[in-house]
């Protein structure tokens, strides 16, 4: 965040219980906008969308995609359409997972780093936060003041204190209470690195907004973006998506 969020944090007294009460009511006005009771309980997410890449902050080709979640820790995403040579899948449950690559037709383990990512990811994903990570034991949620985003519009700025000890930033529309943005640093092989997600064009899906629009920084410089086509909520899906197949040719 800027020197702004920086010079809010110490005027709001960092740790301090009014900074974690606030910050407490700022998550739960969060996902009440998000959808309340309906938000706070399905339990399978199905995504359908276009996923852009950037180069250089240059837009590449859009690949479709389709997203499956199983709460708690399972997620299974499918780049590409039709034969199998044109598609990559990407499976995680938990601290295991694979990759099927049809470019050079492989199908392998995800390695220790890939692995880590995701459970990294887990921990600092919107929708757990939301949906009650924030306030797990050994996770301080706080407010730490406001930042303007525009002239005369300012967004409430939210830390979060996760149990790894990593920090999160979570920026809310002061009006809707609506995510904005989300960011953390995380040390990858170019270093220590700052990445953020940012959410646009809230849409309700199954009583439930989602951000049609979500871009991806890493140190200030876009690396992707995803446009939403449709969303499932508790829709069905088969425990076999996860398993990994026993061959090339087995892949569905």
């Amino acid at each position: 965040m800027s020197a702004v969020v920086g010079a809010a944090a110490q005027s709001a007294g960092a740790g301090d219980a009014r900074g974690r009460e606030r910050g407490a009511e700022l998550i739960r006005q969060a996902a009440e906008a998000r959808g309340g009771a309906r938000y706070l309980a399905f339990k399978t997410l199905v995504t359908t969308g276009q996923f852009t890449p950037f180069d250089k902050g240059v837009p590449t080709v859009p690949l479709a995609f389709v997203d499956y979640i199983v709460y708690p820790e399972k997620e299974r995403t499918e780049f590409g359409k039709g034969k199998r040579k044109d598609r990559r899948i990407q499976v995680n449950v938990g601290a295991t997972g694979w990759v099927y690559d049809g470019n050079v037709q492989t199908l392998k383990d995800q390695n220790e780093q890939q692995t880590r990512e995701f459970v990294e990811n887990l921990e600092h994903d919107l929708d757990r936060l939301l949906r009650g990570g924030a306030g797990e034991a050994g996770v301080e949620a706080r407010h730490v003041g406001r930042e303007e985003t525009r002239p005369g519009e300012r967004a409430d700025v939210v830390a979060i204190r996760l149990k790894s000890g990593r920090q999160v930033s979570l920026m809310l529309d002061s009006s809707t209470h609506l995510p904005m943005s989300l960011s953390y640093e995380r040390t990858d092989d170019q270093g220590l690195s700052r990445y953020e997600l940012r959410y646009f064009q809230y849409v309700a899906y199954g009583g439930v907004k989602f951000p049609n629009i979500v871009d991806f920084y890493r140190d200030g410089v876009q690396t992707a973006r995803i446009n939403v086509e449709n969303i499932e909520l508790d829709a069905p899906v088969d425990e076999a998506l996860f398993a990994k197949p026993a061959g090339v040719k087995a892949v569905k």
